[in-house]
């Protein structure tokens, strides 16, 4: 009898659980992992970087080449991209970023790793087991994966109980509006974040070089893009570098570099080093409009 009423105690434990694991991952999928697995496969070109790509956003499907940054993508994400990609479509051409900070020991930290499993096969990890648990358990159970509960926390924190934030336009000071003391203290707080180490990330180089073999065995044409960055920020950073463009030239690589393409338009960022809408769409035309020469 005891036996019985325990069970059915578990059972009716376990179902709750669920009901709940259910109701939270329906809100992470809403604003965390939906557009995340948003993905184009008629094409044959694709852009991999992290934020410094989203601006671009669809204005490089005028130039037939599909945007697949996302927010944060470390290298890491980026393979699992790739791989995806040559699973499911002819993948002629790929642009990644090669900036100064990609190879960056934060990206062991802030990157995709819980979404990109999205893309994954049992190939990508070196056992079923591990397989199994990052492409389902964790991605789907809310209580295995640490950044979903971030997200809920922060969420509950920052947008449900902030009656200021439903239904209104956010607002935030423009780049080109703050003065040269504010730019260099936001600019410094990211450089500081992104060097954190006189060396790069290990992890991140060599998730670099996969990306670098699998393209040459699958005799993907590989470009190396540098982002445009704001006047003031590139001024401090100065010779402050991991080197994945160094990376890409002794692998007899293109890198094109547009790091210094906008110092005079402040207009154009929306920080010290992210272009905004307005921004993304100029230098879609002229990244590509470049690039037709550059790859004849």
């Amino acid at each position: 009898m005891m036996l019985k009423l325990f069970l059915k105690q578990v059972f009716v434990f376990l179902l709750v659980l669920s009901i709940v694991n259910v109701l939270l991952f329906f809100l992470i999928s809403g604003f965390y992992i939906k557009d995340y697995e948003e993905v184009d496969l008629n094409y044959s070109e694709f852009l991999l970087a992290d934020s410094h790509g989203t601006p671009l956003g669809d204005f490089t499907e005028i130039h037939d080449v599909h945007n697949f940054s996302s927010q944060s993508d470390s290298y890491l994400d980026m393979e699992r991209k790739l791989q995806f990609l040559i699973r499911n479509t002819k993948v002629h051409r790929v642009y990644i970023s090669v900036d100064d900070h990609t190879l960056s020991t934060t990206r062991e930290d802030q990157n995709n790793l819980d979404r990109s499993s999205f893309y994954t096969d049992q190939n990508d990890f070196p056992s079923y087991r591990a397989y199994f648990f990052n492409k389902y358990l964790k991605y789907y159970c809310i209580f295995l994966n640490d950044r979903y509960s971030l997200i809920i926390k922060n969420f509950l924190q920052d947008e449900l109980f902030d009656y200021s934030k439903w239904g209104g336009v956010r607002s935030k000071a423009a780049w080109e509006d703050l003065n040269i003391p504010e730019q260099e203290k936001q600019s410094l707080d990211r450089i500081e974040n992104y060097f954190v180490d006189s060396i790069p990330s290990k992890e991140m180089t060599m998730a670099l070089e996969r990306i670098i073999k699998i393209c040459k065995l699958n005799k993907i044409d590989l470009v190396g893009l540098k982002f445009p960055l704001s006047k003031t920020y590139y001024g401090m950073l100065g010779e402050e570098s991991y080197g994945a463009d160094s990376l890409f030239i002794r692998n007899k690589l293109i890198v094109v570099d547009f790091d210094d393409l906008f110092l005079e338009q402040d207009s154009l960022f929306r920080d010290m080093d992210h272009l905004d809408r307005d921004g993304g769409e100029i230098f879609a035309d002229i990244l590509f409009d470049s690039l037709e020469n550059v790859l004849k």
